[in-house]
């Protein structure tokens, strides 16, 4: 297969490309058990049902590879329909069938194109029911208002995992709504990751810490200032650095890139991966990009997901892309284009 530059970019310091070929799954091996994370899968408003919003045969393609590798449950970092409504939130929850079916939960955190009106929240809650967080459900949840089973987090086996929904969640009688900021949920995910529950971490969120499309970021809508609340992103740097947390999770883009980022005090720095597109719609990088990131791998207009194994003290993530399909059922043909990981005990990089 022919990669053309703008398709897939790797920085010549990295060495190593990874062969382009779909990983045979050989079945578990010594307590090794996998999860799988999906981004964003809004599809285009225009077009009609059955779609809502929503890319039913992407979602579905994903979902078979999914089974197939046995993952315990699947992540999804937001933008799940194009445009909020019970109807698009019901479509997208109702292509999850088959995961349900093979016994694989599902755990969603909602992006901007899920909230833009604030009876979204409901609408999700009601698409999306028994999440960690709400009552008899497990996991935890920040104790303000709203928050419960939209930002949470829960422990599965040797790991936990937090998801940070950073838009509206309180009726204050404004047009769009009151959102909580990562200062807002600083001291809860301090205690999630002091806790001695698990292993190893990671943090997801639907907006980036730095993006290479979109300028807004996860700590503030300020397109023109990245570096908006140093102090609330020097925290959240250090406290997941402090504890061991090597990879921030996100979506937004519609592209797939990896970099080591700096916190802007430049004491603390965090891998971030944004883990693609599993929709039509696809983004460029844009500047300005800022000094304090460090790109290693970048791919763009491919679909793509991500596999995570974990075994004994290592996990690993996968990336997996294919070529843009969408409009009609398909079989694609996942390839192998990056993979990274660490070692609990010594927190040596894979």
């Amino acid at each position: 297969m022919k990669t053309t530059r703008r398709d897939f970019l790797r920085l010549a310091s990295l060495g190593l490309i990874l062969p382009l070929t779909t990983r045979s799954y050989c079945g578990e091996q010594d307590g090794e058990w996998r999860f799988g994370i999906v981004p964003d899968t809004q599809w285009g408003r225009e077009m009609k049902a059955p779609f809502y919003g929503t890319s039913i045969h992407i979602i579905e393609a994903i979902n078979a590879e999914m089974i197939r590798q046995k993952v315990d449950f699947v992540l999804q970092v937001g933008d799940l329909v194009e445009l909020s409504s019970a109807i698009a939130f019901q479509t997208r929850a109702k292509h999850n069938k088959s995961l349900s079916d093979a016994g694989i939960k599902f755990y969603p955190v909602r992006g901007n194109h899920d909230s833009v009106k604030i009876s979204s929240v409901e609408q999700f809650k009601a698409a999306f029911p028994n999440l960690p967080g709400t009552k008899g459900n497990g996991g935890s949840s920040p104790n303000l208002p709203n928050a419960e089973g939209m930002t949470y987090s829960f422990t599965h086996k040797n790991g936990k995992f937090i998801l940070l929904d950073t838009f509206p969640l309180v009726d204050d009688g404004s047009k769009n709504g009151k959102a909580y900021t990562i200062g807002d949920y600083q001291s809860w995910i301090n205690s999630q990751l002091t806790q001695t529950d698990h292993q190893f971490a990671i943090v997801l969120a639907h907006k980036n810490l730095l993006g290479q499309n979109h300028k807004d970021n996860v700590f503030s809508d300020n397109e023109k200032n990245q570096n908006s609340h140093p102090e609330i992103q020097n925290n959240f740097f250090s406290c997941l650095q402090d504890n061991h947390v090597k990879y921030f999770i996100s979506g937004h883009d519609h592209l797939y890139h990896r970099s080591r980022i700096k916190s802007p005090k430049g004491n603390a720095e965090l891998q971030q991966i944004i883990c693609g597109s599993a929709a039509h719609k696809f983004y460029l990088p844009q500047k300005p990009f800022l000094e304090r990131e460090t790109s290693i791998v970048k791919e763009l207009n491919r679909i793509g997901f991500m596999i995570a194994s974990v075994n004994h003290d290592q996990v690993k993530y996968t990336y997996y892309s294919t070529a843009p399909f969408g409009k009609v059922q398909a079989e694609p043909n996942w390839e192998i284009r990056d993979s990274c990981g660490y070692e609990f005990k010594s927190q040596k990089l894979l």
